[in-house]
This record gives C-alpha cells, sequence and structure tokens, in this order.
C-alpha cells in the first residue's frame, strides 16, 4: 500500500509578547549583542533597551528635540560599532528632519555626553510623509525620506534629482548619494541579511500600497526610479499632479501592490532568517497598519505564494530584528512583540 506523501507545509506563527512601551516605533539590535537585547525607539524620543530579565535602561534621551505631532518623532535607529544614528524630526514648527550621530559606552548602553553630530539636515514642507528608516550595511548609513507631505507629491520631489526628499540615500565618505527615487513614503525598508537585497515597503496615496525589490547587484549608482508620483502601485494616472517621469533611473514597478480592499497602510518589513521559526525561513514578513495590523508573508524576492498569518498587531508600526535575525512586530499601542513558531 503506498503512503501518501503531502508537501511540508511551514508552521504556525504566534506573537509572544517581550514588553510593553511607550508609542514603540522599531526595534532593533547590533551584531555585536546577544539575541536576547534589543533596542526599542519610541516616538517620543527615548531608546530604550532591553536585556535578558526584563532589565531596561535608557540608551538615549531626546525628548527635548523631537516634534511628536502628526507623522513625526523619533522615527529610527541602528548601531555600527560604538556609533548610534538616530533619524528624527527637530522640533520646531514644520522643522527639518535630522540624522544625529552618538558614541556609545562599551557596553553599549548609553550615548556619551557631549558625543552628538548631525550628520543630516532636511527641511520638511509639511508634517507628513516624513518616511524614516535607518539601515547600516557594508560600511555604510542608508535613510529613506517621503516625499515631503501634502498629497500627491504636492511639493513635486519625488522626480527631482536634486532633492533628498522621496528617495533612498546612502552616505559615502563624499555625502549623501541617491540610491533610488520616486518614492512617496518609504515608511519601512529592510536589507535581506543574507543576501543585501532590498525591500521597501511604500505607502499609498489612495489607490495602491506597494512592496518593491532591488537586488543587491542594483544597490548603488545610477538611482532606480520607483515612479512615483506618475505611478502609484502599478497604476498610473491616479494623481491630478503628475510630474512623469524624470531622470535616467530604471523604472522599478512593484514586486506586490494592492488595493484599498486588502489594506491602506503597508509596513515593510523582513525576510526571516533566524533559527526560531524554521518553517518560515527565506520569507519575507510584512503588514498593513490601516487594516487592523494583518501579517503576511511571502517567497522571497518574488514576493509570490502569498500567505495570511492568521495573527494580527492592531497599531502595526514596524518590523524589527535581533542580532539573530529573529523577528519582532512592534504596535504604537505598546505592545512589542516577537515572532515565533506556533
Amino acid at each position: 500500500m503506498l503512503a501518501l506523501v503531502l508537501p511540508a507545509t511551514a508552521a504556525a506563527v504566534k506573537k509572544q509578547l517581550v514588553g510593553n512601551f511607550n508609542s514603540p516605533i522599531q526595534v532593533f539590535a547590533p551584531a555585536s549583542v546577544p539575541g536576547s537585547t534589543i533596542y526599542v525607539v519610541q516616538k517620543g524620543g527615548k531608546i530604550v533597551r532591553l536585556q535578558s530579565g526584563g532589565h531596561r535602561n535608557v540608551v538615549l534621551d531626546l525628548r527635548g528635540r523631537v516634534s511628536t505631532g502628526s507623522e513625526q518623532g523619533l522615527l529610527s535607529g541602528v548601531i555600527s560599532g560604538r556609533k548610534l544614528f538616530v533619524y528624527y524630526t527637530n522640533k520646531k514648527g514644520v522643522g527639518d528632519s535630522r540624522v544625529a550621530r552618538y558614541t556609545l559606552n562599551s557596553g553599549l548602553g548609553h550615548a556619551q555626553p557631549g558625543s552628538r553630530k548631525v550628520v543630516l539636515r532636511q527641511k520638511q514642507p509639511d508634517t507628513n510623509h516624513n518616511g524614516g528608516t535607518l539601515q547600516y550595511r557594508g560600511g555604510h548609513l542608508y535613510l529613506s525620506l517621503g516625499d515631503g507631505g501634502g498629497g500627491c507629491d504636492d511639493f513635486h520631489n519625488a522626480q527631482d534629482l536634486s532633492s533628498k526628499l522621496g528617495k533612498l540615500l546612502r552616505k559615502d565618505s563624499n555625502g549623501w548619494k541617491l540610491v533610488g527615487y520616486g518614492l512617496r513614503n518609504p515608511w519601512r525598508w529592510s536589507f535581506d541579511r543574507k543576501t543585501g537585497d532590498v525591500y521597501i515597503g511604500d505607502v499609498g496615496q489612495s489607490s495602491r500600497e506597494e512592496v518593491d525589490f532591488l537586488p543587491a547587484s542594483k544597490v548603488g549608482l545610477p538611482a532606480e526610479n520607483y515612479g512615483w508620483n506618475h505611478y502609484e502601485g502599478d497604476l498610473s494616472g491616479t494623481c491630478s499632479a503628475d510630474d512623469g517621469i524624470q531622470g535616467s533611473g530604471e523604472v522599478i514597478f512593484p514586486k506586490y501592490a494592492y488595493g484599498r480592499g486588502i489594506g491602506s497602510t503597508v509596513i515593510g518589513g523582513y525576510v526571516y532568517r533566524g533559527s526560531n521559526m524554521p518553517g518560515q525561513r527565506g520569507r519575507y514578513f510584512f503588514g498593513d497598519i490601516g487594516a487592523g495590523g494583518w501579517i503576511k508573508t511571502a517567497d522571497a524576492r518574488t514576493l509570490k505564494n502569498r500567505k495570511t498569518l492568521g495573527i494580527s498587531v492592531p497599531g502595526l508600526y514596524s518590523f524589527g530584528e535581533n542580532s539573530q535575525g529573529e523577528l519582532y512586530a512592534a504596535s504604537g499601542n505598546g505592545p512589542v512583540y516577537k515572532l515565533v513558531s506556533d
């Protein structure tokens, strides 16, 4: 009698509460710390380190500098060696966005007094579309910036190669360089820690959300064009203020675009490379805050074979990784969860 062999299925995923915070907006960790240590960015201006046993300490407190209205706040952080880079909106009206660098103590638990240095000032014409994820890879700091706000790129920045707004940027020795342009609000994006491929969750206007993909071989110059505001996802003509396609960058269409029947604010995530969820290795995790915080996975690179996990994180602001590649999800309502096999 022949045995029926069924294809292996990925194990179910559940969320495991690791702690509650004050408007947590991002989770990250450098490669040099234990897997039990994570850094939690709070929108109001603090970065808190959570260690084994639940021990917490404040690594940096910028509450006196940070504007928290609308889509503003302390939006991202990343550590390379003993350097802590933070991205935030300055506390002066519409003001500007800033990237500042701090030196941490040898234990990576506290920013040293007097070590602050601002490495980017970017004027913001409005209080929304601040974009806002820092990443560090291959000796370079990267930052995503939104188009400056308003509606359909009212300030005409995304296709303007002389502006840093609506761009994915890399800091080189001689300044900030364009990696990608034609972005609306690339709120959360990531590198695949194994391959170096880039995944961008770009928040749409009123028709399409999109996840963009850039292979590692194309990360760098010349910059690629993601099409906004001529394209919104895979559609054209959704904006009356259409700036067309500018520059010589190759137009990159999203690997996955979806409409308002599925969600309204995409939250870009990570390709899973950890060990706690072996059935999910090589799957890209992403979500949508506008549809109750659903979480889905898809095959890396193609974003096909998409699966709904059956769990949600209301108020989902972002995903994050620890030093071992395990995944976390942060809710603006307070909880931070680790994603684990059920």
